[in-house]
């Protein structure tokens, strides 16, 4: 009889141990994580609003409620989340380098000369940017400012200071230099918590995103290869590669609390379909993107560039600029 009643304590205690886990259970989904206040104030911190004096950005839907008086200013606003890209597509002579130069230049030039006062990280596929560009950029927009009481040479000296510039050889660098990227923000938060002591870098720059795409196709095999179906037989891809770059990228602007300009080359045979995008890249890139721009050349020579809106979409609507000494000028 002793026991009997020992097995039916033992019973009804672990039938109410089970009762109360799987009610705690229960409460921990219905328990609030945080309240709408905080909620709007941890979306706010990841809302990019950054001055890159790029004129067909005054096209893009963000600006579509400005007066026509705001838009004549031509600070060229960049609204995106932290982690999204914005995509500059087109041919090889349709200045792309020069639209992320431009946009380097005026993150980092200080806030008198109209810049952000702010780091910017160029990342280079391509090795076809030009330092000296960047210098001729600068120089030129400090000598406009003459309200500065500051010497040319110090500025351009303190503006240089912010630029950084990463050369990547293969998508395996760019992998690297993300992650790499993503610990020092991580190591330098922890050693500064206050956000006024560390660098800001509000810019990251990739110049040429498709620089490597056939050398990684090659390693998904012809149309004749046999299929490779597992994962573990595919140690190295386009898919793979490009799910690293998008992943990383995220969560390194993420960190940052950065916009993402990237560049993209257009192959188009003459007399081809400028509107054609060629060879689409992998579906984890076309995710991260939330606006994307195709810049053409109408005339090979003349110095006068085309901007239309590809996302979202816009028919009909296209932006004329020209390339000056110091800037990207608008033209009627």
């Amino acid at each position: 009889g002793g026991r009997g009643e020992r097995a039916q304590r033992l019973c009804a205690m672990e039938s109410d141990e089970v009762e109360e886990a799987v009610r705690q259970r229960l409460l921990s989904y219905v328990t609030p994580h945080e309240t709408c206040e905080d909620l709007f104030a941890r979306l706010a911190k990841t809302r990019v609003d950054l001055r890159t004096s790029l004129p067909f950005l005054q096209g893009s839907p963000d600006h579509q409620h400005e007066h026509q008086h705001q838009r004549r200013r031509g600070d060229g606003r960049l609204r995106v989340r932290a982690g999204q890209v914005m995509e500059i597509c087109g041919t090889n002579d349709t200045c792309k380098t020069e639209c992320l130069l431009q946009a380097a230049a005026t993150c980092v030039l200080p806030k008198s000369c109209g810049g952000c006062s702010s780091n910017a990280i160029f990342m280079e596929m391509r090795s076809g940017m030009d330092p000296l560009r960047l210098v001729q950029i600068l120089d030129s927009r400090i000598r406009r400012c003459q309200s500065s009481s500051s010497s040319g040479s110090q500025l351009l000296e303190e503006s240089l200071r912010r630029f950084e510039l990463v050369r990547c050889y293969n998508n395996v660098d760019l992998v690297c230099a993300l992650k790499a990227l993503e610990q020092r923000e991580r190591e330098e938060e922890a050693a500064a918590p206050s956000s006024q002591e560390r660098p800001r870098r509000r810019l990251v720059l990739v110049d040429d995103i498709s620089a490597f795409y056939w050398i990684d196709k090659s390693f998904d095999g012809g149309p004749g290869s046999a299929p490779r179906r597992r994962p573990a037989d595919r140690p190295y891809g386009l898919q793979g590669v490009f799910e690293a770059i998008a992943s990383n990228l995220r969560r390194s602007a993420e960190a940052l609390g950065a916009a993402v300009l990237a560049t993209r080359n257009l192959q188009i045979p003459p007399g081809g379909d400028p509107t054609k995008l060629g060879a689409p890249l992998p579906k984890a890139w076309q995710d991260l993107v939330s606006q994307r721009v195709v810049l053409r050349r109408p005339n090979p020579y003349a110095n006068a560039l085309v901007a239309s809106w590809d996302l979202p979409k816009k028919p009909g609507t296209s932006f004329r600029f020209a390339v000056r000494d110091d800037s990207l000028e608008a033209l009627a």
